[in-house]
Parts: C-alpha cells; structure tokens; sequence
C-alpha cells in the first residue's frame, strides 16, 4: 500500500484503488516530498581520470 505524507508529520496509507480519489480530495494536506537517490552522482573529476587511463 502507497504511504502518503500529510502536513503535520503524519502517515497514511491508501489502498490503490481509493489512492486517485484520496489524492484529489486531500490535495491542499498533503506534503510533497523527493525520493533520495541510492547512490551519490558521480563527480567530474573522477570520470575525467578514469577516461585518462
């Protein structure tokens, strides 16, 4: 089940066949939020010294 993030901290997970209609009729409570990635992106200076081997 899809946990969806409300403002004021708390946590509410939808079924996927209510999620459409929970999302358009909480619309103004919910807080957006970003996945974080894994894995750091990669710097330039180390692509830059692996091509030059």
């Amino acid at each position: 089940m899809p946990t969806v993030y409300l403002k004021g901290g708390e946590t509410v997970q939808v079924s996927l066949e209510n999620l459409e209609d929970y999302l358009y009729e909480n619309s103004d409570r919910i807080e957006p939020r970003r996945k974080k990635l894994r894995r750091p992106p990669v710097d330039n200076s180390a692509r830059a010294s692996i091509s030059n081997k």
